[in-house]
Order: structure tokens, then C-alpha cells, then sequence
């Protein structure tokens, strides 16, 4: 039985995972006081992610070989199998400015994805209030980047659910930056 998981639903999937986990950790604070630890590092690795798949989903509609890690062993098999290194975050970064010619710094989502590297490779030592801002600006650059240039490009039945997951998620940045600590 073959089995396929379109790369544009792990992109809807991150960001829907990030909105249930930004309605979990709001209403553990918010209700209870409670500061969920769990929540944030769900939140920080689920953004991550949904940060990577939307850099190479806006590469691969330039062109496939740009998600290579090494664009010159590019094959279009190698492309179709999934068989292959992915563009790392830093890279796909310069190539969508220098390529594509879109100027998306993602200055805090860096940080976010420096988090997440510390989360998964050592341990996360920070300010929370400071992750609780960068999260936040990270959330705006993500959502400004989607529209501008990823909603363009989904496909006609998939526009509807993307803006309304949009939509959701700058409501909780907005809870997020009224956050008192």
C-alpha cells in the first residue's frame, strides 16, 4: 500500500501544532498562573520546524534543486525519491534573499532556531521573558513571510485553511506580547 504525506500538510500540520500548543501554554498562564515548561519547548521546536519546511516549500517553487543541501549534486530522482541532504536554515535563508530576491532577514526566528538547537543538543538557558519576545517577533516574521509569499503560491483549496490558521496564530501573538511576568 503506498503511503504519501504532501510536504504542504507537515507546513499546515506544524503551524496548527503551534497554535494548539500557544492555546495550551496561554490558558495554563493565563487561567492558572502556571508557566508550562513543556509547552514552551513545544512551541519553540514546533516553530522551528514549521520555520524550516516554509524556507524550503518557498525554495522548491523557485526551483526543486534549491532544497539540496549542495545544489550541484542535484539530481531530479534523487528529488522525486526524497533522497537526499535539505538546505540547512541558515543557507535557505541566504538562497531565498540572493535567488529568489526576498528580503526576509528572520532575525528573531534565528534566535528561535538557535533555542531549538539548544534544546535538542544541550540545554536552553535564557531570560524567559526574552523567549516569550522572540517567540512573538519570531511568530510576526513567520506570518508576514506566509502571506507575502507563500499564500500566493498554495494551491486554490488550501488558501482558506492556511489564512485562517493565520489568523489564529496573530491572535495568540497578540496574547503573547500582553503577557505580564
Amino acid at each position: 500500500m503506498k503511503y504519501e504525506l504532501p510536504f504542504l500538510n507537515n507546513i499546515y500540520d506544524s503551524l496548527e501544532t503551534v497554535n494548539v500548543d500557544l492555546f495550551c501554554f496561554l490558558e495554563l498562564y493565563q487561567g492558572e498562573g502556571y508557566l508550562s515548561h513543556d509547552e514552551i519547548k513545544h512551541i519553540i521546536l514546533n516553530l522551528a520546524n514549521l520555520l524550516e519546511l516554509l524556507i524550503k516549500w518557498r525554495l522548491e517553487q523557485e526551483h526543486w534543486a534549491l532544497i539540496f543541501s549542495d545544489i550541484n549534486k542535484a539530481t531530479y530522482s534523487n528529488y522525486i525519491d526524497g533522497d537526499f541532504i535539505s538546505v540547512d536554515i541558515k543557507s535557505g535563508i541566504i538562497r531565498l534573499e540572493s535567488i529568489c530576491g526576498i528580503n526576509c532577514s528572520f532575525s528573531a526566528c534565528k534566535k528561535i532556531y538557535q533555542y531549538r538547537n539548544r534544546l535538542m543538543h544541550y540545554t536552553l538557558n535564557s531570560i524567559f521573558e526574552q523567549i516569550i519576545k522572540d517567540l512573538s517577533d519570531a511568530m510576526c516574521e513567520i506570518t508576514k513571510f506566509m502571506e507575502g509569499e507563500i499564500i500566493g503560491y498554495l494551491p486554490e483549496e488550501a488558501i482558506n485553511d492556511f489564512m485562517k490558521s493565520i489568523y489564529e496564530n496573530k491572535k495568540y501573538v497578540n496574547k503573547l506580547k500582553k503577557l505580564e511576568f
